[in-house]
C-alpha cells in the first residue's frame, strides 16, 4: 500500500516546513502570573469557549518556520487557561486543521485578553497546509483524551520527540498505522512502552523500530515493510496552477496519486511518504505535472529497496 501525505505552501522566502506547523517551544507573548494567594479557577480551553470565550487563531510567518498564534479573550472573572495537547483548531473547509501538540497553561485577568504561540501539527495528512494569514476560526474540539496523554508522554520522556508528534496525530485523525511514527532509534523502546501503556488494544509493530533516515546522497532508500521515506520536495512555480501528483512504476505504469492539487506562484514543499505493501521493490519517478498542459514541474526518482 502507497501512503501519500502532501503538504504544500507559497511564499516568497525560502521554503520552510510546512507539513509540521510546530514551534520550537510554547510561549506566551505577554507573559503573566495568576496571583499566588487567590484560588484561580482553571479551565479548558474548549470548555472555556463553550462558555462563552472568544478567540482569533492564525498562522503568523516566524524567522524559522510558520507560528501558531491564538488569541482569547475572557469575558468573565480571573482564570488560568489549558491549551490541551491534542486540542484542534478548524480552519477553512480545504486547510488541515492546525493540532496542539503540547499543553499550554495561562493566566487570563478578568475582562482582558492573552496571546499566545502554541506548538503545532497539522491534522489532515491529504488536505492543504495553511499558509501566512491563514485563520483557524470555525471551532475547536479535543480529538481524543488518549491523543493527549500520549502526546504528553512522548514530550516528556522522548529524547527528541521530532516529527513524532506529527505523525502521532495523523494516526488519530488519518487512521494511520503507529508503525508510521518515526523516532530515532535511542527513543523507539520508550515510544513503545508509552504506546503500550497509553492506548488500549495496542500491538507493538514488529517493524516499528527498524525505521532509519534515508541517505540522500542514495536517493530515497529504505528497507523492510511499510517503511518510512520522509522525502522532501520543492518547487517554485512562476504562476498559479492546478496539479497532480504521479509515481511511475518500476514497469511503466503510472499511478495517480492525487489531482486537483490547486498551487499558488512561488515556493513550495511537500513531503512524501511511502510504505512498501503489496509493492515490489525497484526504481520508482515521483512528478508533480500542470493539469492542464501535462508539463513535468518536478520529477524526484525513488529507490525502494526491500528486505535485506
Amino acid at each position: 500500500m502507497f501512503v501519500f501525505l502532501l503538504a504544500l505552501s507559497a511564499s516568497a522566502a525560502p521554503p520552510q516546513p510546512v507539513s509540521d506547523l510546530s514551534t520550537p517551544t510554547p510561549s506566551t507573548l505577554a507573559a503573566s502570573a495568576s496571583p499566588a494567594s487567590v484560588c484561580i479557577p482553571s479551565l479548558d480551553f474548549v470548555d472555556a469557549v463553550g462558555r462563552g470565550w472568544t478567540y482569533t487563531a492564525t498562522l503568523m510567518e516566524g524567522e524559522a518556520m510558520p507560528l501558531f498564534i491564538v488569541t482569547i479573550d475572557n469575558p468573565g472573572a480571573d482564570a488560568e487557561v489549558l491549551f490541551n495537547a491534542g486540542t484542534a483548531f478548524a480552519g477553512p473547509d480545504d486547510i488541515q486543521p492546525a493540532v496542539v501538540t503540547e499543553d499550554l497553561m495561562v493566566f487570563v485577568p478578568a475582562g482582558t485578553s492573552q496571546e499566545v504561540i502554541l506548538s503545532s501539527a497539522c491534522g489532515a495528512a491529504m488536505a492543504m497546509s495553511g499558509s501566512t494569514g491563514t485563520e483557524y476560526e470555525n471551532g475547536v474540539y479535543l480529538i481524543s483524551e488518549e491523543l493527549a496523554r500520549v502526546l504528553d508522554r512522548v514530550n516528556a520522556e522522548l529524547t527528541d520527540p521530532g516529527m513524532a508528534v506529527q505523525d502521532l496525530v495523523w494516526v488519530y485523525t488519518d487512521d494511520h498505522d503507529f508503525a508510521s511514527v518515526y523516532v530515532d532509534e535511542v527513543d523507539q523502546p520508550m515510544l513503545m512502552h508509552i504506546l503500550g501503556e497509553e492506548v488500549e488494544d495496542f500491538e507493538e509493530p514488529g517493524y516499528a523500530i527498524q525505521y532509519r533516515e534515508p541517505d540522500p546522497d542514495e536517493g530515497r532508500r529504505f528497507s523492510g515493510e511499510a517503511m518510512e521515506a520522509r522525502c522532501e520536495v520543492h518547487v517554485n512555480l512562476p504562476r498559479a496552477m492546478t496539479c497532480r501528483v504521479v509515481l511511475l512504476q518500476p514497469d511503466g505504469e503510472r499511478l495517480e496519486m492525487m489531482s486537483g492539487v490547486d498551487m499558488r506562484t512561488g515556493s513550495h514543499e511537500f513531503f512524501l511518504t511511502i510504505g512498501l505493501e503489496g509493492y515490489p521493490p525497484g526504481d520508482y519517478t515521483l512528478q508533480l505535472e500542470g493539469e492542464q498542459f501535462g508539463q513535468t514541474l518536478f520529477s524526484r526518482d525513488l529507490h525502494l529497496q526491500g528486505r535485506g
